[in-house]
C-alpha cells in the first residue's frame, strides 16, 4: 500500500525474509519482546531508519515459558511501543495504532491460557485508554480480536496430525479457522482512512464465535 514497513521478528528467519521480499520498502528488525526493556530500542531503531512512525501494529504475541514473559510479550511490550511512538505521532499531527488481541480476552475464563488471556484483556483495556487520550490529538487506537487462525502458533506438539486443530476449527460457526490474510485485511482496514471515525474499538474476526 506504499508504506515503508518495519518487520519485527524475534530472530531472523525464512518468514521474515519472505515478508520483506514481498514489500520492497521494508527492513527487518530483531527483538525478543518477551524480555523487559526491548520495546523502546526496537521502536527507536525503526524511527532511525524510517525517519518517523505513522502506524504501529502490535502483532507480536504468543505463550513463552513463564507468566512474566507472557505478560511482557502480550501486554507490557505493546504498551511500551505505543508510549514510545506517541511523541512521534504528536509531532506528526496524528497516528494510528492497531493492537492484536485474541478471543480468549472476551471469554469468562481460560484455564489453559490464563496468563495469556489476562494479558490480552489488559491490552484491550489499554486500547480504550489510549484511544481516549489520543482522540483530541488525531491519534486512533483500535484492536483486532481474532479467533483461531491457521498459523504456526496453532501447530501443537500434542497434535502431530492436526486432528485436535481440525476439531477445534469445526466448532467455529463458519466451520473453519481463519486464514492469516483475513486478519491482515482487518488490520489494514483499521490502519487506513476508511476507518477514520473509529477509535477505541475491538473488531472481532472470529467466524461468528
Amino acid at each position: 500500500m506504499g508504506a515503508r514497513v518495519g518487520i519485527h521478528c524475534r530472530a531472523g528467519g525464512s518468514a521474515a525474509q519472505a515478508v520483506s521480499a514481498a514489500c520492497p520498502q521494508s527492513r527487518i528488525f530483531e527483538a525478543d519482546l518477551s524480555r523487559e526493556g526491548t520495546a523502546g530500542p526496537l521502536l527507536d531503531a525503526f524511527v532511525g531508519w524510517a525517519g518517523g512512525v505513522d502506524i504501529l501494529v502490535n502483532n507480536a504475541g504468543g505463550v513463552p515459558d513463564g507468566a512474566e514473559a507472557i505478560r511482557t510479550l502480550n501486554l507490557d511490550s505493546p504498551v511500551a511501543l505505543v508510549e514510545r511512538a506517541w511523541p512521534h505521532f504528536v509531532a506528526g499531527g496524528g497516528g494510528c495504532v492497531v493492537n492484536v488481541s485474541s478471543t480468549v480476552a472476551g471469554r469468562a475464563a481460560s484455564a489453559r491460557l490464563a496468563e495469556y488471556a489476562i494479558a490480552k484483556a489488559g491490552l484491550e483495556q489499554a486500547t480504550r485508554n489510549f484511544a481516549l487520550a489520543g482522540a483530541p490529538l488525531g491519534i486512533r487506537v483500535n484492536t483486532v480480536r481474532p479467533g483461531i487462525v491457521d498459523t504456526d502458533l496453532n501447530r501443537w506438539a500434542d497434535d502431530p496430525d492436526r486432528t485436535k486443530f481440525a476439531a477445534r476449527s469445526a466448532r467455529v460457526p463458519v466451520g473453519r479457522a481463519a486464514r492469516p490474510e483475513e486478519v491482515a485485511a482487518a488490520i489494514l482496514f483499521l490502519a487506513g482512512a476508511m476507518s477514520g471515525y473509529m477509535t477505541g474499538a475491538v473488531l472481532v474476526v472470529a467466524g461468528g464465535e
